[in-house]
């Protein structure tokens, strides 16, 4: 099967200061950039791979960088797969996959890449990610 999702990697979406303090308003700020790419990539699925990012985001900082996501509906054309090292992160990106589905996005989390691109090429949707 031909891949044709896009990539996004978590380094570029969760924006630290040179001290690895996690910079919430810069992070709010790629949301406009993913924004643009979706409307780019209109319909084509999209990967956010946070596996190699380390963040200090409280539940708090998910749910608000989600409130961000939400301003920009052209995100919910696309489907969406977060994928976490299995951690305390995975815990930040399940919160962001009930956020993102209860407004409507169609998102899931992951912590097996092949899991994640095989649902994001399928015509599943969220509800049949346990089958």
């Amino acid at each position: 099967m031909e891949a044709d999702y896009r990539i996004l990697r978590g380094q570029d979406i969760i924006k630290a200061s040179p001290a690895g303090v996690t910079d919430l308003p810069q992070s709010k700020q790629f949301v406009y950039d993913l924004a643009v790419i979706a409307e780019m990539s209109r319909g084509h699925p999209i990967l956010v791979d946070l596996r190699q990012t380390y963040s200090s985001f409280t539940p708090e900082n998910v749910r608000e960088l989600i409130d961000e996501i939400i301003k920009h509906p052209e995100l919910i054309l696309n489907k969406m797969a977060i994928l976490a090292r299995d951690d305390e992160q995975v815990n930040k990106a399940t919160l962001a996959e009930i956020l993102l589905n209860l407004e409507g996005f169609q998102a899931a989390a992951f912590t097996d890449f092949e899991k994640a691109v095989n649902w994001l090429q399928s015509s599943k949707g969220v509800e049949d990610i346990f089958e």
